[in-house]
């Protein structure tokens, strides 16, 4: 992952880039032709057939009215009838220029209202705040269009959709399709369901991308792969990976049954499963690969034989478990782990020794003494989970949670990845935060995290790093539930078990590394609604 080009920027982060560009040489005009290029290409690519009914575009005073007018010179050029809305004269330098560029080739005249894309090229990066004047009738225009079946392709953002916090002003029109340049703006990613297919286009800050600030960082198709372990054609179950998995309590032995599947299906090699006394036959009659064993006996996860442990899915709550889960950490100390749900509320509930908590009580100082000598240790919190953990408010914003993240990583000395939209994750090393943006609401339902950690314990056991168990992880529960609502047309009435029998598409996907199209960096469906 460390290798990959592909920043998340706030707005000062994708300004930073620009400046970084220009001062090594890149003219900034010569950016925007650059940017109105490729997604001139872009829609050339996505669109043809609708492009023969002409296109409207609406171009707004600043540079990305500039990066419009450039897009408008290229579809004409190839053909195409181009007619542009200005909320007002360019005023940027960079943006006259090419509107002068654009304007030979343009049908001057307002849309028709019968073309069937419309390019909003109204705001960019540089906007926060609610929509004003010129901006609001264009956007209305947009709105119009796309309840008449135009699709909206957005030009770096959505006009109102603040490209650091994902805010939505009153007014913005919903894309269909966004072009961003250069790098995914976070915006993009907390308002997913705003921007559309998300298409990542290459401007040529690729000298300026790794930029040596807090912009988050997210894995490209080569990064995965290259991170994906191959598992050999003469492979036995001993080289596959022995995976440990601790829980399920009495009622709630469906958890490790779920993580245990999913483990499977991850590549594991063999998994042995502790579970109460009276979950045991329900997980070997559910999962019979698996061999399951009584966690209150002495032998409690006592697993010389294993390369991994997952503790937590369905561990419960109670001292006992408590007790079970620190029996399981010390008589495998050694060992690659991962925690969650049960397991990381516990560490809220009890210290070390068992007793209740005082005020001065710190998850974190606890998570760095019980997995101390564990090579790798990786936590996957949701949101509820890790306010618990870092005593932290659920209202923080997008920037404190990644501060927040970053600190507990380095405090607890593990790797954490925080569940949602999107998933984070942070490590004890201090480098910049790694975002996951696969996936769909099909995850949003009890036993998904199960699933995940499952995935991750099987990936830790094959000698994969924390972070890259994580971000591989990560992206495999993603592209599973994806996979899995493809021949679907709504996500309702769908369960886990078709983001388990998804994972080897998934998996198969992250190893093959499709190629994508000439100056395309990364691409992203738009989310199920």
């Amino acid at each position: 992952m460390r290798g990959s080009l592909l920043r998340v920027t706030s707005a000062a982060e994708s300004s930073a880039r620009d400046q970084a560009a220009i001062r090594d040489g890149a003219a900034s005009s010569a950016l925007m032709v650059q940017a109105g290029t490729v997604a001139a290409a872009d829609m050339l690519r996505a669109f043809p057939e609708r492009l023969a009914h002409g296109v409207a575009l609406y171009a707004g005073t600043g540079n990305n009215g500039g990066d419009a007018y450039i897009v408008a010179a290229q579809l004409a050029r190839a053909g195409v009838v181009v007619r542009v809305h200005a909320t007002a004269p360019p005023r940027s330098a960079d943006a006259q220029h090419a509107c002068a560029i654009a304007s030979p080739y343009l049908v001057h005249g307002a849309p028709t209202g019968r073309e069937l894309v419309a390019v909003d090229g109204v705001l960019g990066t540089g906007h926060c705040g609610p929509l004003r004047d010129g901006v609001i009738v264009a956007c209305a225009m947009l709105a119009l269009a796309r309840e008449r079946g135009a699709q909206i392709v957005a030009l770096d953002l959505p006009s109102g959709l603040d490209a650091s916090s994902g805010d939505i002003a009153a007014g913005s029109v919903a894309a269909h399709r966004t072009l961003s340049f250069g790098t995914i703006k976070r915006g993009q990613l907390i308002a997913r369901s705003h921007v559309g297919v998300l298409q990542i286009l290459d401007i040529g800050l690729r000298s300026a991308v790794a930029l040596n600030d807090e912009a988050w960082c997210i894995a490209d198709d080569a990064v995965l792969k290259r991170a994906l372990p191959t598992i050999a054609w003469n492979a036995h179950k001993g080289t596959r990976g022995h995976l440990a998995l601790v829980g399920g309590a009495d009622g709630m032995a469906g958890a490790v049954m779920l993580a245990t599947r999913a483990a499977l299906r991850a590549g594991c090699g063999l998994a042995k499963v502790w579970v109460d006394h009276r979950g045991v036959a329900s997980v070997q009659q559910a999962v019979p690969q698996a061999i399951a064993h009584d966690w209150p006996s002495d032998d409690v996860a006592r697993a010389p034989w294993a390369h991994a442990l997952a503790i937590g899915p369905g561990l419960g709550r109670s001292r006992a478990s408590f007790a079970v889960l620190l029996r399981a950490l010390r008589e495998n100390a050694e060992r690659p782990v991962v925690l969650d749900a049960d397991a990381l509320t516990l560490m809220t509930m009890y210290n070390v020794d068992g007793t209740l908590p005082t005020d001065a009580h710190d998850a974190a100082t606890i998570l760095r003494a019980v997995t101390s000598r564990a090579p790798h240790a990786v936590i996957t919190p949701h949101i509820g989970e890790f306010v618990a953990l870092a005593r932290v408010s659920p209202t923080m914003d997008w920037q404190t949670r990644s501060d927040v993240l970053c600190d507990f990583a380095r405090r607890a000395n593990v790797t954490v990845l925080l569940k949602g939209t999107p998933t984070l994750i942070a490590t004890p090393d201090g480098l910049p935060v790694t975002v996951m943006a696969r996936g769909n609401a099909l995850l949003a339902t009890g036993g998904s995290g199960d699933i995940l950690t499952g995935i991750i314990g099987a990936l830790l056991a094959q000698g994969v790093s924390g972070h890259d168990a994580a971000m591989l992880g990560a992206t495999a529960h993603g592209l599973a539930a994806e996979f899995a609502v493809t021949t679907s047309t709504t996500i309702r009435g769908l369960t886990l078990d078709a983001v388990l029998d998804a994972l080897p598409a998934a998996w198969n996907e992250m190893a093959r590394a499709p190629a994508l199209p000439p100056s395309v960096l990364a691409s992203f469906p738009a989310p199920l609604q």
